[in-house]
Order: C-alpha cells, then structure tokens, then sequence
C-alpha cells in the first residue's frame, strides 16, 4: 500500500517505492510513463478556462457514495458544484427514443422530486434524461448531469440549453479530462456513477439492451433501490 494521502504525494512518489507496492508490473509501467508525460501546468489552465474544478480520491469534497463503488474513479472533473450529501439523490434514467408519455412521467417525476428538494441525477442524454433534468431546474431544484466526455463539452447538442444551465443549478461531472471527446464507450462506464451517486433510481422507459439497462446492472451491484414507471 502506498502512504501517499494526496494526489500531490502520489504524483511525486518515487519509483523504486511504486515497485515495491503490490501492482502489476504493466500498471506501474502505465503510472510512471503518464506522470512523464503530463503537462501539469497546461491541464490546470484548463481547468481555469474552462472555469472548472478538479477533486481526487483523496480530497474530503470527493462523493463518499463513490468511494463505495466498485471501481470508483480516480477524479472528477466538476463545472459547478457536486450534490449535496445531506440531501436525497435520485437518479431519472431512461430511454432517448422515449414516447409522449414517458416524457410526461419523467417531467413529472423530476418536478415533484425537486419540488421537495430532492436533487436529481442523469446522464444529460436526450429523452427522458433531458427531461428530467430540465424540469427539476424549472421547479427550482438542484440537478447533476453526469457525462461521457470532458465537461467543457455539450453532448448531445441538442441540449446544449440543458448544458448552460446546470453549473448554475447544480453542476456537470466527469471522470474525463477536460477536452475528451463524447466516445461510445465512454458512456456505459459513466453509468457507474450516476447511481454511485443516486440513493434511488427511477426508470422510465427502456429497451432489454440499453445504457438504462446498464444503469440498473451497476445500481443492484451497489446494492440501490432500482424502481420502475408502469407502461401505459
């Protein structure tokens, strides 16, 4: 084990102590050549550009929720703030391709949730993510958009009003340095920390095989309660 207790401490920790921790050879590899190349000053003037912030595993603000998980990440870069852990967090997933009524239900949910200062999660996708998140703002609530890219990018496009007004009414996260482009693969793993930071996950629509799918599957690994909206 390592007695660095800071991002700090372990970006300058010495490489004959990293080889004697208990790693594989290839990650220690992967370590020592990432803090080679890593341009320290240029990553954290974009973070100030980009008007972003950065916490670490080690840093108190870190979400306790997250350090729970399997596989938490490392960091988490944040425009706005992080949720407040003395308040409820719900997660409201769903299907982009989502009917008339799941729309409804999700606004409706979103808005009454809110109303009672619950804060709500989401991957700020189109559809029923979208929707709810909208509407928890338009209530005046708090709601955490959780992304597959770096923060300073809008993904999907089409929410880019969503986007603007998150920092403002709770805040954009991401495990992804800022400039990460919105990459497939990025997005299922994202969802791990969507209900990482969820007390409760509500579903509103969704295919067998989806990202929403995918949320539930880590949400029952994480050990939350997973409720879903009856069809019509």
């Amino acid at each position: 084990r390592s007695k660095a207790k800071t991002a700090e401490e372990f970006y300058n920790i010495e490489e004959t102590t990293l080889k004697n921790m208990e790693i594989p050879e290839e990650t220690t590899h992967k370590i020592l050549q990432s803090v080679k190349e890593w341009k320290l000053e240029a990553e954290y003037q974009k973070l100030i550009d980009k008007r972003a912030t950065f916490y670490t595993i080690f840093d108190e603000e870190y979400p306790s929720g997250l350090k729970e998980i399997s596989a938490p990440p490392y960091a988490l870069y944040v425009k706005g703030k992080l949720p407040d852990e003395d308040k409820i967090s719900v997660a409201i997933v769903g299907a982009r391709e989502c009917t008339t009524y799941g729309e409804i239900m999700a606004r409706q949910y979103a808005e009454t949730l809110a109303d009672a200062g619950v804060q709500i999660i989401s991957g700020m996708a189109r559809g029923v993510d979208g929707y709810a998140q909208m509407a928890a703002i338009e209530a005046g609530g708090k709601s955490f958009g959780v992304l597959g890219c770096g923060v300073d990018i809008c993904y999907p496009r089409e929410n880019y009003n969503l986007y603007r007004k998150l920092p403002e009414n709770g805040g954009i996260l991401s495990e992804y340095r800022i400039g990460v482009p919105a990459i497939g693969r990025n997005f299922p793993r994202r969802n791990r920390i969507i209900s990482g930071l969820a007390d409760v996950i509500i579903v509103v629509e969704a295919k067998k095989r989806s990202g929403t799918s995918i949320t539930v599957s880590y949400a029952l690994e994480q050990g939350k309660d997973v409720m879903a909206v009856p069809g019509r």
